[in-house]
């Protein structure tokens, strides 16, 4: 069976698109390295001769949040077994680490102000109803540790993760990083 695409043209694509997300982001090589938790030169390497491991290009997904058109690729196949499928089924607690409490579908938030605090939305009574993207966006732009911890609780990894790359906060994306390398490493 002949192949539609060669090898080496699908490497190239590769690290313009990922080169081409590191510059929409505004990020130098070092720093994109350091954000996607490779070191500088296998980051470098890749994007000058496209070759990378599965595993740190698995990796740039994930930080770039690319990571759940591949997941749905992988899911495209069918189980090997119904021992497979009942495997998957079954929470792991990574799982309920990283749930997040405001399921994704959920398009509004109401505010309040014993888990978020008063500072922030001082001028807000308790009760208000926030649009999600909204409410991330102001927690954003005023964020602390505590703060970062909150959104990734009651919203999770991957929906949070679009808005912190707009941020394009080296400051943030780090803490961001930071705080979900803690999170794998309790599970």
């Amino acid at each position: 069976m002949k192949s539609l695409f060669k090898i080496d043209d699908l490497l190239k694509q590769s690290n313009k698109a990922v080169r081409n997300e590191r510059i929409a982001l505004g990020l130098t090589q070092k720093e994109f390295a350091n954000f996607v938790g490779l070191k500088y030169a296998t980051y470098r390497y890749f994007e000058q001769e496209g070759k990378i491991s599965l595993e740190n290009f698995l990796s740039i997904l994930n930080a770039i949040n690319k990571s759940i058109e591949y997941k749905k690729f992988l899911d495209g196949f069918e189980y090997e077994s119904a021992r497979e499928r009942a495997k998957s089924d079954i929470n792991t607690p990574q799982d309920n680490m990283t749930k997040p409490i405001v399921p994704p579908s959920q398009k509004q938030i109401t505010l309040d102000k014993q888990i978020f605090g008063n500072e922030l939305f001082y001028s807000a009574e308790n009760g208000h109803v926030y649009e999600v993207s909204t409410f991330i966006t102001i927690m954003l732009g005023h964020y602390s540790d505590e703060r970062l911890v909150l959104l990734l609780r009651y919203f999770g990894v991957e929906r949070l993760k679009s808005y912190i790359l707009k941020e394009k906060n080296i400051d943030l994306l780090q803490k961001f990083n930071k705080h979900i390398s803690y999170l794998k490493k309790r599970v």
